[in-house]
């Protein structure tokens, strides 16, 4: 069998410049942040109420919005940078998103709600009775 070394160097080269170009042209995904990360409720299955703040920034302005799971909270028009302050609640751990105006996910963090241990069911370090 004889291949022809020419026909094939065409294809590849074209495919690698298109690899690269894409490459390219691909923004990277924007600077997500939201603080606390962690909301401490009293006992497990409480609803958690705190203040998160929201800060992100991206290469290029767009039109992005913040959702809490599928629920729209805030949104920024035009614009490379955003922060925010905002009250949620919250009875189980929690994604947020930032998405463009087609529902494109470019980034999201997770929020999650920790109970403490109750005392109740601490053992003791010392028995009640003692033989000595």
């Amino acid at each position: 069998m004889r291949f022809n070394c020419a026909s094939y160097s065409l294809p590849v080269g074209v495919l690698m410049w298109c690899t690269f170009s894409v490459q390219a042209t691909s923004e990277p995904p924007p600077l997500f942040e939201i603080k606390p990360l962690v909301c401490m409720v009293k006992t497990q299955g409480q609803t958690c109420q705190m203040t998160i703040r929201v800060n992100w920034h991206h290469a290029v302005p767009e039109n992005l919005c913040l959702y809490q799971a599928n629920t729209r909270l805030h949104c920024w028009e035009s614009s490379n940078k955003g922060t925010a302050k905002l009250a949620v609640k919250l009875a189980q751990n929690m994604e947020f998103s930032l998405r463009d105006t087609h529902q494109n996910t470019l980034a999201k963090k997770t929020v999650k709600v920790n109970a403490v241990v109750s005392t109740k069911y601490r053992r003791k370090l010392k028995t009640d009775w003692s033989l000595f």
